[in-house]
């Protein structure tokens, strides 16, 4: 049916923002600094504690030498397809804490 390419490319092509034209007058807000991964494991926002260990790997990287090095390369290459899979979501599906309301059960239906 679909390869993954195909699902990721319609989904991206479904997601789209809504755009508008800025006015000559608009200033853009300055982009909020990333969360350092304690605040981000604080906040219990999966997607950004993923971001604040790829920084932090990406940053200790330099440093590294070996069989230590492989293995953060490794994980960084884990935690972006994460990164990749998890926002290329639509936003309603992306967090795991949506409430949910159960319906009322009918047996008759099974």
């Amino acid at each position: 049916m679909f390869s993954r390419t195909h699902v990721r490319k319609l989904v991206i092509l479904v997601a789209k923002p809504d755009l508008r034209v800025v006015r000559p007058d608009e200033v853009a807000d300055s982009p909020k600094p990333p969360m350092s991964l304690v605040e981000a494991v604080e906040s219990g926002v999966y997607l950004e504690i993923l971001r604040a260990q790829r920084r932090e790997i990406a940053e200790s990287l330099p440093n590294e030498r070996g069989p230590a090095k492989a293995a953060l390369h490794r994980q960084l290459s884990v935690i972006a397809k994460e990164i990749e899979l998890i926002e290329s979501r639509p936003d309603d599906e992306r967090g795991s804490d949506a409430e949910v309301v159960d319906g009322v059960f009918d047996a008759s239906a099974v």
